[in-house]
């Protein structure tokens, strides 16, 4: 099992008795998460990585892939039959909610912040929206072909961070991000070409907040608000002024829109348990 864990420690008892599991972006791991998670006091959280990822090994190629073999390792997250928090961003986004669809009985809440369900820009009036991320696959799958993967993790980089990002960059962590460059191309098939459609995922009965920044791009937003019309039990919050990364940029608003999404689908025996700050009203948009 490829997972970064965070142990029972002194900041996570033994005794803990809510779950969590985070699904990260494409080209991000479960350390880079390591801060984040350790904001949730009392949770014993696991973060999923994807194949070729941190020290999980690369997809073996005997088939394509599908976000329903990247979703198979969220069930082995907790393999005992307990329910959890399940938060997935970006196309950790796409696979938690592929996840929510086959095994709803195992979550207690589901968190989306962005995520990158493509396929579902079928569904959009503007037709437009769905070519723009066909551009940015192809840029990728361009750089691929010709061994150029710094170009496309640029154009990957700088379209969901915004202009600037990869160059604002170190060298060593541009090295890594282009050796990750196949993998960002088995993420773009697997949201584009998941058969799914829409209305599929109105059978989700699971309390669902769905995130998105209001500088993100074009084609994220409008994912957000189609799941947002179509899940029955869900909410939608936009962060002022955050991008597509706000689990970095903004992660001090995030925390505390999940922590309150948790709050509402879990008894806890002490008040505070789950962070120090205070939780903010989310507010529906």
């Amino acid at each position: 099992m490829f997972m970064d864990h965070r142990e029972c420690d002194d900041v996570v008892p033994e005794t803990a008795r809510e779950r969590a599991v985070i699904v990260p972006c494409s080209a991000s791991n479960g350390r880079e998460w390591k801060a984040f998670r350790d904001q949730f006091r009392h949770v014993r959280s696991v973060t999923v990585d994807h194949y070729g990822h941190a020290d999980r090994p690369r997809w073996h190629g005997s088939g394509p892939m599908s976000l329903l073999e990247e979703a198979a390792a969220i069930a082995e997250a907790f393999p005992d039959s307990e329910r959890f928090h399940l938060v997935g961003h970006s196309y950790g986004g796409g696979v938690a909610l592929r996840f929510a669809l086959s095994a709803p009985e195992r979550l207690q809440s589901l968190t989306l912040i962005e995520p990158s369900c493509f396929h579902l820009l079928k569904s959009a009036r503007d037709g437009a929206l769905l070519d723009e991320i066909r551009g940015i696959a192809g840029a990728v799958n361009h750089a691929i072909v010709c061994g150029d993967y710094c170009s496309g993790m640029r154009t990957f980089m700088d379209y969901w961070g915004g202009r600037g990002s990869w160059d604002a960059l170190r060298a060593e962590r541009r090295a890594q991000l282009a050796q990750l460059a196949v993998h960002v191309a088995h993420h773009f098939w697997n949201l584009m070409e998941e058969c799914l459609t829409l209305d599929s995922y109105a059978k989700v009965d699971v309390p669902t907040l769905i995130v998105c920044g209001t500088r993100s791009p074009h084609p994220s937003r409008e994912i957000t608000h189609l799941l947002a019309k179509t899940l029955p039990r869900s909410r939608h919050h936009t962060i002022r002024d955050a991008t597509h990364m706000s689990p970095f940029t903004h992660a001090q608003e995030l925390q505390r829109l999940i922590v309150q999404h948790w709050r509402l689908y879990c008894d806890f025996s002490e008040p505070g348990q789950l962070s120090s700050e205070n939780a903010q009203t989310i507010n529906d948009s």
